[in-house]
């Protein structure tokens, strides 16, 4: 029987003594990401899933204050009472540059292994390639669509080795359909920038002021944005000033596209 999330044992899943210091358990994480990381593991479709799951724990334990959290709940019997939302602890995990660090380090480690893996390879399989939105922040990388559709374009194509300008020229001409099939606008020949906003049909309807991280480089800028009630999928919003720096030192405009969800 599958393991239900009240079920879950984070101190199991990473093989730990629930007295590990933290070092044991990066060491722990390191161990399992790289032999269950799915670009590792083409033919098992159950790696996605497991890579997730040691993730979660390790996004549980390698925080303090939610380690203690679920500690208290352990030892008390009632680990199921303790329930964050996975893309939540993702989401968490990603800001802490203490905690993510070690995603550097994987990607070294899959690199003397001969796969390119980097960060965004984590976020995107963690994530599922969606933005990450939690908690009023969004956290927006504008290489995210162009790297999943990166994957897609190997997968479509397992035998090809272009040379790697001609691998970027492909890359771009599939970006540009990929934002077209989105409904995003074809980047400016300026220094404006496009990103998707994901609102619950709830916070649509409510509207209201939404704190924002524009991660853009190379820095991060956080924006409070009006959401005018009743908004609608589609319905772009401008911010002026935040998109990317032009040549002369003048930035252009940010330019957020609603998309409401169920």
């Amino acid at each position: 029987m599958p393991r239900t999330r009240a079920d879950k044992d984070y101190y199991l899943i990473l093989g730990v003594d629930a007295r590990a210091p933290e070092e044991e358990i990066r060491h722990a994480y390191r161990r399992l990401a790289l032999q269950w990381h799915p670009d590792r593991n083409p033919d098992r479709p159950q790696a996605a899933e497991r890579f997730k799951e040691i993730s979660e724990a390790y996004a549980v334990l390698i925080d303090p204050g939610k380690r203690s959290q679920y500690d208290r709940l352990r030892q008390a019997g009632a680990p199921g009472g303790f329930r964050p939302r996975r893309e939540d602890l993702f989401r968490d995990l990603f800001a802490d540059p203490r905690a993510s660090a070690i995603f550097e380090e994987l990607a070294r480690e899959f690199e003397r292994l001969g796969l390119r893996v980097d960060r965004q390879t984590f976020r995107s399989t963690l994530f599922g390639g969606r933005t990450v939105i939690a908690g009023g922040v969004v956290v927006i990388s504008p290489l995210t669509l162009a790297h999943a559709l990166g994957r897609l374009v190997r997968g479509l194509r397992p035998h090809a080795r272009p040379s790697p300008s001609r691998s970027l020229g492909v890359l771009a001409r599939v970006v540009r359909i990929g934002r077209s099939l989105l409904g995003l606008p074809a980047p400016q020949a300026g220094a404006d920038v496009t990103y998707p906003l994901r609102l619950s049909r709830a916070e649509a309807a409510q509207g209201g002021a939404k704190r924002l991280t524009l991660s853009r480089e190379p820095r991060a800028d956080e924006v409070l944005v009006k959401i005018p009630p009743g908004v609608k999928s589609g319905t772009k919003l401008r911010l002026r000033g935040k998109g990317r720096p032009a040549a002369d030192g003048r930035s252009g405009d940010a330019f957020l596209v609603i998309e409401v969800t169920d």
